[in-house]
């Protein structure tokens, strides 16, 4: 009797087992083609859009370079920031909403578990506190706690069965916003004063300009997270130093080609 008592109790806990692991799939199918925010907050997306903004914007221009800056290469650059800032805007904006249908989606379907089926919800907490080493009598005075409330098991049930944490989400539209802003300021902050700068003025500008802005992000990034603005900065110009000599090389690269095709 006794081992027929811990199959069954086996056999439910390898249910439990594969009902936490499906529900944990389902999480991270819906949420991993978005660029979610996750525990990355509001406002550091925002800065990582401005950073963005500023690195594309650069590496646009060193394109051109490579192409012996055309004149409409000030112009191009206005219009670029005006374009990734929508893109940052939308993306950011279309994420978070994903993001916020998805929980609610899941705390209603936890709702529905625990008022249809609450005797099985109770026995996926025994066994998610078991396996993290809780062992009787304290096992059960656990179940017991958080099974006295609903909000509360509907909370650590999101939690432990689907890995993901309750915070406060600022509204799809608002984190759009805050992205469209933060990127528009940037990169225009960079491409303006290079549409009227002459040629030779706007090779200084440039440079300068985004290592100035990729700083000032740094910094700001920095005193928020507590942590080291070189490193923020070094990242930064690492990532667009990288990324601009290849567009410069390849520029140049076809430019030589196209030089050569028409020569010939």
């Amino acid at each position: 009797m006794h081992t027929e008592t811990t199959n069954a109790h086996d056999d439910a806990a390898v249910d439990i087992d594969d009902h936490v692991a499906e529900a944990r799939h389902r999480a991270q199918t819906m949420l991993g083609g978005e660029a979610h925010l996750g525990d990355v907050d509001d406002w550091r997306r925002t800065l990582v859009s401005g950073r963005d903004s500023v690195i594309l914007v650069w590496v646009c221009w060193v394109t051109f370079l490579g192409f012996s800056l055309p004149e409409e290469t000030g112009a191009f650059l206005v219009i670029l920031s005006i374009a990734i800032a929508m893109l940052m805007g939308i993306s950011t904006g279309r994420s978070t909403y994903t993001q916020a249908q998805y929980y609610a989606s899941e705390l209603e379907r936890e709702r529905s578990e625990i008022r249809d089926n609450f005797a099985h919800e109770c026995e996926e907490i025994r066994v998610l506190y078991q396996a993290k080493g809780f062992r009787e009598p304290l096992l059960s005075q656990i179940v017991e706690t958080l099974s006295a409330d609903d909000d509360r098991l509907l909370k650590v049930m999101m939690e432990e069965e689907l890995g993901l944490h309750m915070y406060h989400m600022n509204h799809p539209l608002a984190v759009g916003a805050w992205n469209f802003l933060a990127s528009l300021a940037c990169g225009l902050a960079l491409a303006v004063p290079a549409y009227w700068l002459p040629p030779s003025a706007m090779q200084v500008w440039v440079p300068t300009g985004a290592a100035f802005l990729m700083m000032l992000i740094s910094i700001v990034s920095a005193r928020a997270t507590r942590r080291s603005a070189i490193e923020f900065f070094s990242v930064g110009m690492v990532t667009a130093l990288v990324i601009g000599g290849v567009a410069f090389f390849l520029a140049q690269w076809f430019s030589g080609s196209s030089y050569s095709a028409g020569a010939s």
